[in-house]
């Protein structure tokens, strides 16, 4: 158990973090499958993210500073973060899918 005095963030900026996290989920999965047209899709490990690719995604370094502690609390938000990555994600690519077969069957 590791644990420091690092503060977890507000709501707010972690709120700002997971619509952030979203929008680069979007991109991430459609950009993936124009690419490798494969039907899953393997999110990045964000737990081995340094804080320059933090910052890329969201441009705050208290938020940044804490995602990369290591405490206990930021772990778990982390691979909760895993989570909703892989999710959405996997959703993005299965809506393209759905739509082409849509297409398809139209045509």
């Amino acid at each position: 158990m590791q644990n420091n005095d690092t503060p977890l963030p507000g709501v707010e900026k972690i709120s700002k973090l997971i619509d952030a996290l979203r929008d680069y989920s979007l991109m991430s999965a459609r950009a993936y499958w124009e690419d490798q047209f494969k039907d899953t899709y393997q999110a990045p490990c964000l737990a081995s993210w340094d804080a320059f690719q933090w910052f890329e995604l969201v441009q705050d370094w208290e938020l940044i500073d804490f995602l990369i502690s290591g405490t206990d609390k930021a772990r778990l938000l982390v691979r909760s973060l895993q989570s909703h990555l892989q999710w959405s994600e996997q959703a993005e690519i299965d809506g393209i899918l759905a739509r082409m077969r849509q297409m398809s069957r139209k045509n």
